[in-house]
């Protein structure tokens, strides 16, 4: 008991609550400072750009003529010029892919009811897949319209469908994956192109030849955020914890100090003026008062001083009226009361 009392004391320092109120202060502002700090922090480096290129290069076989020769390639090409078509398509990647691919060369032959566009045949003309070599692939393929023609009439006739038109288009699919930086990337490439008829112009010619994706290449790091804390540097999470306790363990004394100042004041402020030094004499009877609340009711009761002193380790607090005492006792260990 001696022991705690002496640590009780020890706390009770004017010094000593300072310090607890600085710690406080100090670790208090760390804490509401740390709120608002990530415990991880997600940083994304760029590596490198990832490059897709499918292009289809295409010529014309042309009928006998004056103007352009044998063989071109243009945006536009005369219809009653053009024999046939030579399709070459070429697909690389950088870095390069490890996969498949596919070209398919498909005629269909549909019509349109309001805006909506029915299927009726398909013909596969080409068809080719394989490997991917260092990342790329070429194919080629000869599109005869003549024999074109030809298959066109035998589809319409067969389906007995006046109004039947057709479209040929080449489309490539490409799937694979590489590693980069140690971070395996798996790709998809899609790339369709149609040959179009246009009889109002009375040209050929093809669409979206061309098709180029990039994409950056980022390496994802998660690092644990470090923080200073009165010097010292630490993880965020570590950091919340010591100035959290630090906050806390400060916090108690403070409250305690508060505490038992206020419990000092137990209802002796309204009576003190009438609280005077002086010892009680003549006394045969004395009656013992539990709490401040009793003496200050037995002071509006009798209305007269109320005697202070010291009797060993106890403050007294008296009323006489005759040769009765009503006393209240407490002990003198600092709870700061005072007689006028």
């Amino acid at each position: 008991m001696a022991k705690m009392k002496r640590i009780g004391e020890f706390l009770r320092r004017r010094e000593v609550l300072g310090a607890f109120l600085v710690l406080f202060l100090v670790s208090g502002f760390y804490s509401m400072k740390l709120i608002g700090t990530g415990e991880y922090d997600v940083r994304s480096r760029r590596i490198g750009t990832y490059v897709e290129e499918g292009k289809l290069k295409h010529e014309a076989y042309l009928r006998p003529n004056e103007l352009y020769g044998y063989r071109v390639g243009m945006e536009n090409y005369p219809i009653p010029m053009v024999e046939r078509f030579i399709l070459t398509y070429d697909y690389r990647s950088r870095p390069g892919l490890k996969g498949t691919y596919d070209l398919t060369v498909r005629r269909e032959y549909y019509v349109t009811r309001g805006s909506e566009e029915i299927v009726l045949w398909e013909d596969r003309l080409f068809e080719s897949s394989g490997r991917l070599t260092n990342g790329s692939f070429r194919d080629q393929y000869v599109l005869d319209l003549r024999v074109l023609g030809e298959r066109g009439e035998e589809i319409a006739e067969e389906l007995g469908v006046k109004r039947l038109r057709s479209r040929v288009t080449v489309e490539a699919v490409v799937r694979g994956g590489t590693a980069v930086g140690g971070r395996e990337l798996s790709e998809s490439f899609h790339h369709s192109v149609e040959l179009v008829k246009d009889p109002t112009a009375g040209l050929y010619y093809f669409t979206k030849t061309e098709k180029v994706e990039r994409r950056p290449i980022t390496v994802t790091r998660t690092e644990k955020t470090t923080v200073k804390v009165l010097g010292v540097e630490t993880d965020v999470g570590t950091a919340r914890t010591v100035t959290a306790s630090l906050t806390l363990l400060s916090l108690l004394p403070l409250v305690g100090y508060a505490y038992t100042a206020r419990k000092g004041n137990d209802g002796l402020k309204k009576i003190r003026p009438y609280i005077v030094r002086g010892s009680p004499e003549n006394v045969d009877r004395v009656i013992y008062l539990k709490t401040s609340g009793d003496l200050e009711r037995a002071f509006e009761l009798i209305d007269r001083p109320i005697v202070h002193y010291s009797d060993g380790g106890d403050e007294v607090f008296a009323i006489i009226d005759g040769n009765v005492a009503y006393e209240y006792r407490r002990s003198s260990g600092g709870k700061g009361e005072k007689a006028n």
